[in-house]
């Protein structure tokens, strides 16, 4: 131990020894200076290396610091050091020390108990040398996290500065990684010392906040040379599974593991390892669950709901319109926010901070709705769809949510369709050119829903997927010759799925008929879905959509079998009635002129009839409307997929052992499998760990 402590920092060993021994140091004592004084940045070191050196030293500290109490004496130093930290060097003595508390306070968290932890940090610095007010004062630890907080809410200024702001998020999620300790992700009373007392920084949840958005807009390089540990490409490729089982109740969710995929992918060059870091300690803050009883909140929760546009400050329209900026709340730029969301889409923590500014701060998602260049924002998104292969089921859900809940709103369904993307070179089927975005949402949605019911058959995803597509029918205009094929497709494949599980019913035996009847349901109700949403375009937007006239007249005999079948005849009609007026015209000009079926001419057909075509003689439905909502105890599901996120993305050594909030497992996740589901009654519902869908008609 010695000589591997020796070969990271020359000549620490007696000082590390001195610092866990038995013996107590005075405050004053010029060892704390010694101690802290180091000839080298120690966050250039390997962490691996830095805790394998240090953690017999950790061991007997924990012995020994009730007599010693040199745990308080170095936080104190610690707090000493930040409150002088300006110019290089001493912003460098002020990163080492915090360096030195993080890798302790790591120890501290893997191996004590919440209530061991609580006494260990809670023990109260008395020696007079230190001259710390010993009334009216807080608690030593609570002063720490103030002061850790309040550098976060001071400006980057330079290399130094920027290793310091690093190296202080890396210590506030090595004190809230208690949370990986335990199973249960709504935290018990007293579970999580430090994360206790962060939920109480009421006043400085706001700054910190927008702080932490700010790093993440602003997504600072790493300087250059500035000495901080990176990981080889090699080191990178490790990969870790883990599972977790979800915390739900069985009359919504059959009971179900998550699997988390955990991939070693910091930061690469070019990349913002300080707006990263930043980004995981947000989504940490913000989702934490304090216990049920509490009588505090989560304050940074709290300001997430509250931040406010900076571009907005001073402006007369928003002053009037009741926009104008609250003092003492967190405020950034939307602009910058959504540029930066754009550009980071592609990783899946910006995934999950776009859900939750879409989710939490109705300000932000009014500003998302009425931009102009939505592309920016959903091309990322879709493309990430695209690649479904490659993606867990709990990406899925989080990219299908976020088009549910922008899909509830009207001006967005419309928009989408005035948009023209160029080309889309990712999409490899065929060539997209000139397509509108709303028919590549539609395009990526039903290619969706094709390969979940072929790979996945997940049916939480499905219901998303549907859920989706029915909030857009109502408002689609123009959608593609793809876009039709695709939606009546997913019609076909879904109904031979259906009548093979009902000619398989019917002949089952007695003991399987139930599981048989319940599947049927399911792809009885998925049909319905799919035609409500035919119907629905059929009789508000038929004019706008030749393409799908087209693709409906081109398979018309796969709705055949289903024209009087009890369950889908009366949303058949308006098929038929549509199928037969168009085929009468096509006929009549067949016949007069003489030609053959042609997809040219029989599209120009339609075009020139749909002038004539009267939906108000259809039968009308209620427009079928879907709406998201959380769950009741969404951090079954945040929490563990955040945490697996930090593990994944930081160079921190985290114990995989020792955690219990997920446990390793050989497999990827599992979704919910239609062939497996119990409860038909659901669908219409997404009733996973994390959500739910309504049917709002």
């Amino acid at each position: 131990m010695g000589t591997a402590s020796s070969n990271l920092v020359p000549g620490h060993d007696e000082l590390l020894s001195r610092f866990a021994g038995s013996s107590s140091v005075a405050t004053t004592d010029p060892f704390w200076a010694e101690l802290l004084t180091c000839p080298s940045a120690l966050t250039k070191l390997p962490p691996q290396d830095v805790e394998a050196a240090t953690v017999g030293y950790c061991r007997q500290l924990v012995d020994h610091n009730k007599a010693t109490q040199h745990f308080q004496k170095l936080l104190w130093h610690t707090l000493e050091r930040l409150r002088g930290a300006h110019g290089a060097a001493r912003l460098g003595q002020a990163t080492n020390a915090v360096y030195f508390v993080h890798v302790l306070v790591k120890y501290l968290a893997d191996e004590l108990n919440s209530a061991q932890l609580a006494a260990f940090i809670g023990q109260p610095l008395t020696d007079p040398a230190s001259k710390r007010p010993l009334e009216d004062a807080p608690p030593l630890v609570t002063e720490a996290v103030q002061t850790l907080l309040d550098v976060l809410g001071q400006p980057v200024a330079g290399p130094a500065s920027y290793l310091l702001h690093l190296e202080v998020m890396n210590l506030l999620l090595v004190m809230t990684s208690t949370q990986l300790y335990t199973p249960a992700a709504t935290a018990q009373p007293g579970a999580h010392p430090f994360t206790d007392i962060l939920m109480e920084q009421e006043s400085r949840a706001p700054r910190v906040l927008q702080a932490l958005l700010q790093h993440y807009i602003a997504r600072q390089p790493l300087p250059p040379r500035a000495p901080l540990w990176v990981p080889s490409a090699a080191a990178q490729q490790g990969v870790l599974r883990f599972v977790r089982t979800a915390a739900v109740s069985v009359l919504l969710l059959p009971v179900r593991a998550y699997t988390f995929l955990i991939r070693s992918s910091q930061p690469q060059q070019g990349e913002s390892v300080l707006a990263e870091t930043a980004l995981l300690l947000l989504l940490v803050l913000v989702h934490h669950a304090p216990p049920q009883d509490s009588k505090h909140h989560n304050p940074f929760r709290r300001s997430l709901r509250r931040i406010q546009d900076a571009d907005d400050v001073g402006d007369e329209d928003a002053a009037e319109s009741g926009r104008a900026n609250t003092p003492g709340e967190p405020s950034v730029s939307y602009s910058g926010l959504y540029d930066a969301l754009g550009k980071g889409l592609v990783h899946e923590r910006s995934v999950l901070l776009l859900y939750s500014l879409l989710h939490d701060c109705v300000n932000f998602q009014n500003y998302v709705l009425v931009r102009s260049d939505l592309e920016t924002m959903l091309l990322p998104l879709l493309q990430m769809l695209y690649t479904a292969s490659s993606r867990t089921p709990s990406q899925m859900y989080m990219l299908l949510i976020i088009i549910l809940i922008l899909s509830q709103d009207i001006a967005f369904s419309q928009n989408i369709h005035k948009i023209i993307v160029p080309a889309v070179p990712w999409y490899k089927e065929r060539m997209l050119v000139k397509t509108s975005l709303g028919s590549l949402l539609v395009i990526l949605l039903l290619r969706t829903a094709h390969y979940n019911l072929s790979k996945l058959k997940d049916v939480y995803l499905h219901t998303n997927t549907l859920a989706a597509l029915a909030n857009l029918a109502p408002h689609a205009a123009g959608l593609s010759a793809h876009a039709a094929q695709r939606l009546v497709s997913l019609f076909n494949m879904l109904a031979r799925r259906y009548q093979r599980l009902n000619n398989q019913a019917n002949g089952s035996i007695v003991n399987a008929a139930d599981h048989a009847s319940n599947e049927v349901q399911v792809y009885a109700d998925f049909l319905r879905i799919v035609l409500e949403i035919i119907n629905c375009i059929i009789t508000t937007g038929l004019a706008h959509n030749p393409e799908l006239v087209y693709a409906l007249l081109h398979r018309q005999e796969v709705f055949e079998p289903f024209r009087t079948h009890p369950r889908f005849a009366e949303l058949l009609e308006n098929v038929k009635v549509m199928l037969d007026f168009f085929n009468a015209k096509v006929e009549e000009a067949r016949l007069a002129k003489g030609w053959d079926w042609n997809v040219e001419k029989v599209l120009a057909v339609i075009k020139g009839n749909l002038r004539h075509w009267r939906p108000d003689k259809l039968r009308q439905f209620q427009e079928l409307r879907f709406t998201y909502e959380e769950e009741t105890s969404p951090e079954d599901f945040f929490v563990p997929y955040i945490w697996s996120l930090v593990v994944g993305n930081t160079t921190i050594p985290w114990n995989g052992h020792a955690i219990a909030l997920f446990s390793p497992v050989g497999a990827l996740e599992e979704g919910l499998s239609l062939d497996t589901y119990s409860d038909a009654s659901q669908v219409g519902r997404h009733d996973s760990a994390d959500s739910e869908i309504t049917d709002i008609v």
